[in-house]
């Protein structure tokens, strides 16, 4: 059963990485927010889905990556939506990782698996109108190019991608800087339109404003520590081995970065390397 976050605003969550898929059934449309991620939970969610028959349907995709993206053929007639980047994503890394996890698992997909071709894409912003409610994309590079936040303006609520989760720390696969930026505007866009909710693509809900700015704060912080460590490592003459070694040490929430993730921050310290042009 979903999760009725306020009136119209259903989320469902996977079982696995805590996935959330988002689902808006209002007067005018049905919306599904990156639909995932076993087949069985997606059956679920297109049952639910298609019980209020619709005549405007969309899917929209927060950004690329592929678990984000593995559900959209179980909405027969829904308009494809997301930030032009993701036709030029990387379809083969995505797909690769799609096949790696369902190996693992043993996950049997009958309905195999393509690519999306958007019906819509935009660059800076689009909006939707609906019946007492408009939801409006805007571009937020940073975790990836084509990342973008989802904002039910009449509900007051954001749906962040992977952006702003009580799980995990930054994830960079794009640019340090572009993310910062990102995370400042949605600080904006969460005072310009008076957000209440923010909804992760993985984790629990952020509820409140205190709980949402802790959340943008403490990612804020992960990124500054990261990358004004690497040019102060920098500028004392230090090496790349001795300069990683420093920064992999870097605390997020005030907590060692430890176990699995550690991989994941290893990456970002790479990527602020690169950034900096260090080596």
């Amino acid at each position: 059963m979903p999760y009725q976050l306020v009136q119209d605003i259903y989320i469902y969550q996977s079982s696995i990485w805590q996935t959330n898929s988002s689902v808006i059934l209002n007067e005018a449309a049905n919306v599904v927010i990156d639909p995932c991620y076993f087949p069985v939970e997606i059956q679920v969610i297109a049952d639910f889905v298609n019980r209020k028959k619709s005549f405007n349907k969309y899917i929209i995709f927060t950004h690329s990556d592929f678990d984000h993206i593995v559900g959209y053929q179980y909405f027969k007639g829904a308009k494809l939506i997301g930030q032009e980047e993701v036709s030029f994503c990387d379809r083969e890394s995505q797909l690769m990782q799609l096949r790696e996890i369902d190996q693992t698992y043993y996950i049997n997909r009958k309905i195999p698996f393509v690519f999306p071709n958007l019906d819509k894409s935009f660059t800076g912003d689009y909006r939707i109108p609906l019946k007492e409610d408009e939801i409006v994309l805007v571009h937020a590079p940073g975790h990836t190019g084509d990342s973008s936040f989802v904002i039910s303006s009449g509900k007051r609520v954001m749906f962040a991608g992977d952006y702003m989760s009580d799980l995990e720390f930054p994830f960079i696969y794009f640019n340090s800087g572009a993310y910062l930026k990102s995370l400042n505007m949605a600080g904006k866009l969460v005072k310009d339109f008076d957000i209440e909710y923010v909804v992760p693509g993985h984790g629990d809900i952020a509820k409140g404003k205190k709980e949402i700015f802790d959340r943008i704060d403490s990612d804020k912080e992960y990124l500054l520590a990261l990358t004004d460590k690497a040019q102060e490592l920098l500028n004392q003459g230090l090496q790349e081995r001795e300069i990683t070694a420093v920064l992999t040490d870097i605390k997020y929430r005030n907590e060692p970065i430890e176990g699995a993730m550690i991989k994941m921050h290893i990456e970002n310290v790479k990527l602020v390397l690169k950034e900096l042009h260090i080596f």
